[in-house]
This record gives C-alpha cells, sequence and structure tokens, in this order.
C-alpha cells in the first residue's frame, strides 16, 4: 500500500515548456500538504565555450517559472536542487532518496527516433525507488 506522500520532488528541465508539469507537482503538493522540491540537473554542453554560464539555470529562474504559471504562494516554501552532471536519472536518484514521489514531464519523441532510444523521463521512472508521475508537457492540441 501506497501512503500519502510528505515529501514531493518535480524534475524541471527549465525550458519553459513545463506549465503542466508544475502544475501537476503543485497539485499534488497541496492535496498532500506535501513539502515541494524541485531538482534541475545541469549537463554540460560539449558544443558551449569553457566558462558559458548564460545557459546555466538558477534559483531564481525556477522560483519565476513558479510564478510565472500562477503558484507565486509557494515559491518562497520551495526547496531547490541544482546539481550538475552527465548522467541526469543518476543525479535525479542520488538525490530522492528519502522523495515519496516523483514527478517529471514528457516530450513524444517520432516514430523512429522513440524505437531507438529511451527518453530520460523512461530511465528515471528505471532508476528510482517511489512512484514517479510523468506528465505530458503537451496536449494532442499543442503543437
Amino acid at each position: 500500500m501506497i501512503s500519502e506522500p510528505k515529501k514531493i520532488m518535480v524534475a524541471l528541465g527549465a525550458h519553459g515548456d513545463e506549465k503542466p508539469v508544475i502544475e501537476q507537482a503543485v497539485m499534488l503538493a497541496n492535496k498532500f500538504e506535501a513539502q515541494l522540491i524541485a531538482i534541475h540537473v545541469h549537463q554540460p554542453v560539449l558544443s558551449q565555450p569553457k566558462g558559458d554560464t548564460d545557459l546555466d539555470v538558477t534559483e531564481a529562474i525556477i522560483r519565476n517559472h513558479f510564478t510565472e504559471y500562477g503558484f507565486e504562494q509557494i515559491v518562497n516554501d520551495l526547496e531547490i536542487i541544482i546539481t550538475k552532471g552527465e548522467d541526469i536519472p543518476e543525479k535525479i536518484q542520488e538525490h530522492s532518496k528519502d522523495i515519496d514521489m516523483l514527478v517529471v514531464g514528457h516530450n513524444k519523441m517520432g516514430g523512429f527516433i522513440a524505437s531507438i532510444i529511451d527518453s530520460v523521463d523512461e530511465d528515471i521512472t528505471d532508476l528510482i525507488s517511489c512512484p514517479v508521475m510523468v506528465v505530458p508537457k503537451r496536449t494532442n492540441t499543442e503543437k
């Protein structure tokens, strides 16, 4: 039997397309009166010059996404983890040891690509021991 979650983590790429993911995470946190933790894994990009930090995501950027989506009332209580690493699923696993639920976003891949590679969210669900909610980033009507 699954107990009510007390700590919910939401994994964010912080690309500005995660409104449905944040909405679901906030809804669950409110419903269960759970602590909400946002995590972002910065993956180094080989094509970027060393020392280029313009693409780094900050706590302020993540808090701004929550505010833009209408959740400014929770930004002060939101715990944010920003970490760096090559393997996003492994970094999320490292930080989710005491998490009761994880919320991740999913972008649908085309047929050929989907048949040859797993998406990051699939890799995360394979590693994480708590329940994982996968939320589509776009509805069927969005393009």
